[in-house]
């Protein structure tokens, strides 16, 4: 959909549900510096969703079926996100608009790492690229990126659709890029058209089983990527991902972003990194659970419509992961991680133009299965 189809469609945008996970063990309840004559809170009520989504046994969600796993998706708590009314009396601009969302920003996600800013004149996929070029933080490229099904919308201020997959799908809790050894630190998000879900956990680490975190700690996790030669026309193939046709083009992105090569003489290609499970907040200093090792394990892609009951190897499938030494992650350890992640999760109630701000290192997103019409645009930042 080109940006103007994004900006006609967005004019008829109803409201959308969307769901945080968080992952820093902190209390929920932290006091928000506010500029009064600008910004207000957004009462706790005005998020809440009117339905409940039910998770246990919902259909193209992995795990929902096994052990564990949440009846329903839990209402937003006190602070979290943290909603902040934008009151334009004195009818700024946009863009001025944006530099005092940005200080309020820094001011305060290092105690709310979820701030949703409300009230914004943004109605377009064009008023996004305004807003990113405002933020002060050093944009970032998807260039390499796991999720294929995205488009870039500003391909000069680099705006990206947050997701594309088919919408029948639920993609699981993340943190952006959590695969590399380059990830964004910050990722602002703007509804433009349709449902969008994201989800928080308030103290994740702290409800995983110590055994399994010990395992994940001393083993660390492994992703393996396979990103076949579009001639198969398959999902995910090596010229999208890397948006390049030369083979020589690639080893250089994929070294910064941590990644061991291998081509194999069909001209497919093997990208495999190991990484930490956990790492330590920059800001805060407490120890994070950051990783992606149920996110991009063959049984994730297993249950997309794609892959659905299609006889292919896990090696063969866009992404998977065993532990750093190579061995296989158990079935009951694999469970637990999502049962548990989706057990801290939040959902909320997102309007049109609703603007997220999220820390990326300490919360995590994902997108509930939905019907209708559904855009939304990100910008990736450090």
């Amino acid at each position: 959909m080109s940006a103007r189809a994004m900006s006609a469609s967005f004019q008829r945008l109803p409201k959308m549900a969307c769901v945080i996970k968080g992952l820093i063990r902190r209390p929920l309840t932290q006091t928000a510096t506010y500029n009064v004559s600008i910004f207000e809170p957004i009462p706790r009520e005005e998020l809440v969703t009117k339905f409940k989504s039910r998770l246990r046994d919902r259909p193209l969600t992995p795990g929902s079926s096994n052990g564990g796993f949440p009846e329903f998706l839990a209402e937003p708590r006190e602070s979290f996100p943290l909603g902040v009314r934008v009151r334009n009396s004195n009818q700024f601009s946009l863009a001025e608009l944006t530099a005092k969302c940005m200080e309020f920003v820094e001011e305060n996600l290092s105690h709310n790492p979820a701030i949703l800013f409300r009230g914004l004149p943004a109605r377009s996929a064009e008023d996004f690229s305004i807003i990113a070029q405002g933020i002060p933080w050093k944009g970032l490229s998807y260039e390499g990126g796991v999720g294929g099904n995205r488009r870039q919308v500003d391909k000069v201020i680099g705006t990206y659709t947050a997701s594309d997959e088919p919408p029948e799908f639920t993609i699981e809790p993340h943190n952006e890029m959590a695969y590399n050894a380059v990830y964004p630190a910050k990722s602002p998000m703007m509804a433009v058209v349709g449902k969008r879900r994201w989800l928080r956990t308030a103290s994740c680490l702290s409800k995983l089983d110590p055994d399994v975190v010990r395992k994940f700690e001393e083993k660390q996790v492994r992703y393996v990527r396979y990103l076949p030669d579009k001639s198969r026309g398959e999902y995910q193939n090596w010229q999208h991902v890397f948006a390049t046709t030369n083979k020589k083009d690639i080893e250089p992105i994929a070294k910064e972003q941590g990644y061991n090569i291998t081509w194999d003489p069909t001209g497919d290609l093997y990208l495999w990194q190991n990484g930490p499970v956990s790492i330590q907040h920059p800001l805060t200093g407490e120890k994070v659970w950051f990783n992606q090792a149920h996110q991009h394990n063959a049984t994730y892609y297993k249950t997309l419509p794609a892959f659905a009951g299609a006889n292919i190897p896990d090696e063969k499938l866009p992404c998977h992961t065993y532990y750093g030494d190579g061995s296989v992650i158990s079935p009951e350890a694999m469970q637990h991680l999502r049962a548990t992640s989706w057990s801290c999760a939040v959902g909320f109630q997102w309007r049109s133009s609703d603007l997220l701000v999220v820390d990326n290192l300490a919360a995590q997103h994902a997108r509930m299965s939905f019907t209708g019409d559904r855009i939304n645009l990100v910008y990736l930042t450090e």
